[in-house]
């Protein structure tokens, strides 16, 4: 007999879906208040607005795997707001998508004086926030978990889990050019998959680490 549950109603820790829905928005409120605190939206400011692209390659522990992602955005002085798509590795489906800002803590003559050259190495603070609707485990995760289940649960190939993570941590950029950079970053991540419907040895819920690389191109 298959182990695997019917898939409930996603929920947040017993939330419906209206308060889901007002801590939602409360928190893209709380992201604007920060873009404003930081210069991003005021009118008054002498930085121009430009926009940016970049894509690249991130993993994390929420058993999903590897994900590629193709970014646009824009920056402002010190600061830089990216959204696009995110790519599952294994299943090559894009069902999701991440929204990211992040902020220079370097000093970088590139900001005052938009003729100069930037810093050959810069150092950023960024969160991200992901959300991913209905992906397969990653085939790490499936190895290991039928390791130690065995035939006692079948068909773990066919779960698929909706899962939301934030992301908080440091940028290192290499900047060949003012235009292109070289992005590596490390950040600490919690996830949460929402419908979670089977017993595993990967939790619903748990911090871990996100990992990535990518390429960056700048509009002066």
């Amino acid at each position: 007999m298959k182990n695997i549950k019917t898939e409930t109603e996603p929920t947040f820790h017993g939330l419906n879906e209206d308060k889901i829905i007002f801590i939602i928005k409360v928190t893209i409120i709380c992201f604007l208040l920060t873009l404003s605190a930081s210069g991003f939206l005021a009118q008054n400011s002498s930085e121009k607005i430009k926009p940016l692209f970049s894509s690249g390659v991130f993993s994390t522990g929420n058993g999903h795997g590897t994900f590629y992602s193709v970014n646009m955005g824009i920056s402002k002085g010190r600061n830089a707001f990216i959204v696009g798509p995110v790519i599952q590795q294994c299943s090559m489906k894009t069902r999701g998508a991440k929204v990211a800002y992040s902020r220079v803590l370097t000093v970088d003559t590139n900001y005052k004086n938009e003729t100069g050259m930037k810093d050959l190495l810069q150092l950023n603070f960024f969160s991200s926030i992901q959300y991913t609707n209905k992906l397969p485990l990653s085939r790490s995760v499936l190895r290991d978990e039928n390791l130690i289940w065995g035939d006692s649960k079948q068909d773990l190939n066919k779960i698929r889990l909706s899962t939301g993570e934030l992301v908080v941590g440091f940028e290192f950029y290499v900047n060949i050019t003012n235009q292109i950079s070289w992005k590596n970053y490390a950040g600490a991540s919690v996830y949460y998959h929402f419908n979670y419907s089977e017993t595993l040895d990967h939790q619903r819920m748990a911090p871990t680490l996100s990992l990535g690389t990518g390429i960056c191109f700048f509009i002066q």
